[in-house]
């Protein structure tokens, strides 16, 4: 009888990348979430060939040293058959996960000839430049590709930052237990002034998670003190790197050019033309969230002084514009409008809309509560779509999700930045099938 040949259909590997925070899940907090049952739907669609991964990273480390840790995740899969030769990567990235990305590509196009190991195993065929031509397709989501106002603003404020993350580290370093107390008790202080928040719920939830109840069975407890440990190294990483702030300014800082917000112009013309090179595709989603301040838009917002009290969030804000907003929202998006970050390419024209209303100009301080709305407007040659949502609503954190009663916590998708966009589950699933589609 004659052999029988059996075909095997490569698949398309779509790997998402979570930015600044870095983790994929923080016990079962999900920086992406609701994004796996819908990739089942459109996967049971006609998509069979499709794969998603989750990647996580380090929190707070440098551009440069995120794009490392995710080029040795890519080749680990690789070396161990996970992704296959003949399949494809598609690399999606939110937020600072949009540069990991671009040094990654940077980084194996300048160095092709780079072998790539993981196991202890060395493979004299297996170059960067492999890992390299299996990428075919790239995805931003609300990545200051010219830096964010905020990152200058928190950079300024050098003082708290480094007060905060020497408590944590104390806390870290003696143990688990005084790392949760201590957190559970910043928590309370911070809940009996702020009410009905959603970032509130999400640290509530991740607290109560960790912590060890005698009561529980042997697997809920065990589960428990893996929360623990995996919060507790999240920390720890955050205590002994920030320099991540450095790279999302929108004001380089000591001539920097190795963050990709901060490539000059023949660095980003070089870039393109890696791109092209390598047959890879792009394209952008551009975030616009709802203004809470009247400010000119033909003008600069003025900056958030923290010795000029009229600058705060909550004398700035107008009573009308602000409704169904939180602080939090209110004092990211403040933070976000007013800094050294101006339009570079103010001709680029604005993005098809997608899920949103089609707006007029864009202004230098419009914001989507993290990033300046104009600093995501790149590449300008290459499909851009704007949607109407915050920071964190377009990877699904846009509304309460209630968890399963057994899980440990109230809720498994949360309301971060409470913007009253009015995004909802019909226009996440709009941008995210959208992202599928171009993804394969």
């Amino acid at each position: 009888m004659p052999r029988k040949i059996i075909t095997v259909r490569p698949r398309h590997h779509i790997v998402l990348i979570p930015g600044f925070a870095g983790f994929d899940a923080l016990g079962q907090l999900e920086y992406y979430a609701r994004v796996t049952p819908l990739f089942r739907q459109w996967q049971d669609a006609g998509h069979r060939d499709a794969v998603l991964h989750y990647f996580d990273n380090f929190p707070t480390a440098a551009v440069s040293t995120r794009a490392q840790r995710l080029r040795r995740y890519l080749a680990k899969r690789i070396l161990r058959g996970e992704i296959a030769a003949g399949d494809t990567l598609a690399l999606v990235g939110h937020s600072t996960g949009g540069l990991d990305i671009r040094r990654l590509i940077w980084d194996l196009a300048h160095d092709p000839s780079q072998l790539l190991r993981y196991d202890g195993a060395r493979d004299p065929e297996f170059t960067a430049e492999k890992v390299l031509r299996m990428i075919r397709r790239i995805v931003f989501l609300s990545v200051p590709q010219w830096g964010t106002n905020i990152a200058d603003w928190v950079r300024a404020q050098a003082l708290a930052p480094s007060l905060v993350i020497a408590e944590l580290r104390a806390a870290v370093e003696a143990s688990q237990v005084p790392l949760v107390g201590t957190l559970q008790e910043w928590v309370t202080n911070i809940a009996s002034a702020m009410s009905r928040v959603g970032l509130l719920y999400a640290v509530q939830d991740a607290l109560a998670e960790a912590e060890v109840c005698p009561a529980r069975d042997r697997l809920a407890t065990a589960m428990s003190q893996e929360a623990a440990s995996v919060l507790a190294l999240w920390l720890r990483h955050m205590a002994t790197d920030f320099s991540v702030i450095n790279d999302l300014t929108a004001e380089p800082h000591d001539g920097d050019l190795m963050s990709p917000a901060h490539f000059d112009a023949t660095m980003r013309k070089e870039e393109k033309q890696i791109w092209q090179s390598a047959k890879i595709r792009i394209q952008s989603y551009v975030t616009l969230g709802k203004r809470p301040f009247p400010f000119d838009e033909d003008a600069q917002a003025p900056d958030w002084n923290v010795l000029n009290p009229c600058t705060y969030p909550e004398l700035a804000k107008d009573d009308r514009m602000s409704a169904r907003t939180d602080i939090v929202y209110r004092t990211c998006y403040r933070a976000c409008a007013g800094g050294p970050f101006k339009n570079p390419r103010p001709t680029v024209p604005v993005p098809k809309p997608l899920a949103t209303w089609k707006p007029g100009k864009i202004a230098p301080w419009d914001n989507d509560g993290i990033v300046n709305t104009a600093s995501m407007l790149w590449p300008d040659d290459r499909p851009m779509f704007l949607v109407e949502c915050d920071h964190m609503d377009i990877v699904g954190h846009y509304q309460l999700l209630p968890a399963p009663h057994d899980s440990g916590r109230q809720y498994d998708a949360y309301d971060l930045l409470k913007s009253g966009c009015g995004f909802d589950d019909r226009a996440f699933a709009t941008v995210w099938n959208h992202v599928f589609d171009f993804c394969v």
